[in-house]
């Protein structure tokens, strides 16, 4: 696992890359660690997808850790972000980068524990995948790759980073199929969007990651808005 972390205070980096050392060890993980003391430093030696997970302060003197959250998802990539600054004043503003945590100085080991932890039941989590026939040939799909899951002639259609996959189940069956996977929710009768691709809640529905929109059924709209709610908030 390759973790970065930007922090103009020396002592403040210092303290936070001594205390996820000491997490990764106390768990016998491995991890490399690249510490950086601007936001320039980190675009020297940055290249995409490099890093799983970026540490960032705001308030800098030779930048702004949100431009930088900003700069990372405008090229795509889906490392995990988590601030660690001394105010709440972008705590709103982190949902809009999918900041995994927004913590504030000093450091409290504790809480970053949990969220560590919690780092490391999504990854697990970004494993998971289910198998399905497609043209006679058993595929396994990741579950991170699907964006949502609707029906079409008899047959129920997996739309996928990749593209659309057609099996020939019931929807009753994928249903039960996917029972044990948390990330999906009904948004009508035959579609099941994959709560851990959407962007936002639109008036309309939900608008995917990859910019598709999936409608919701209008009666008991806000029942399902808050269930993705309750599930973000998990």
């Amino acid at each position: 696992m390759n973790i970065a972390m930007i922090d103009d205070v020396k002592q403040d980096l210092d303290t936070l890359a001594a205390t996820v050392s000491d997490y990764y060890a106390r768990r016998q993980l491995t991890v490399q660690l690249h510490t950086f003391s601007s936001p320039a430093a980190f675009w020297e030696d940055y290249t995409p997808d490099k890093y799983d997970l970026v540490f960032l302060d705001i308030y800098m003197e030779q930048g702004n850790g949100m431009n930088v959250a900003l700069n990372l998802r405008q090229k795509g990539d889906s490392c995990a972000l988590i601030f660690v600054t001394s105010s709440d004043a972008f705590a709103v503003a982190s949902y809009d980068v999918q900041a995994t945590y927004y913590l504030l100085k000093p450091l409290d080991p504790v809480k970053l524990a949990k969220v560590l932890d919690s780092i490391q039941i999504k990854s697990a989590q970004d494993a998971r995948y289910i198998e399905v026939i497609c043209d006679r040939t058993l595929v396994r799909v990741p579950v991170k790759t699907i964006l949502y899951a609707d029906t079409f002639h008899n047959a129920v259609q997996l739309h996928t980073d990749a593209g659309v996959l057609r099996t020939y189940l019931t929807f009753q069956k994928f249903e039960e199929l996917i029972q044990d996977l948390p990330c999906f929710l009904s948004c009508y009768r035959g579609c099941l969007v994959n709560m851990d691709r959407i962007h936002k809640a639109l008036e309309e529905g939900f608008l995917l990651d990859n910019q598709e929109i999936v409608q919701i059924r209008k009666r008991g709209a806000n029942a399902i808005k808050k269930e993705y709610l309750n599930y973000l908030f998990s």
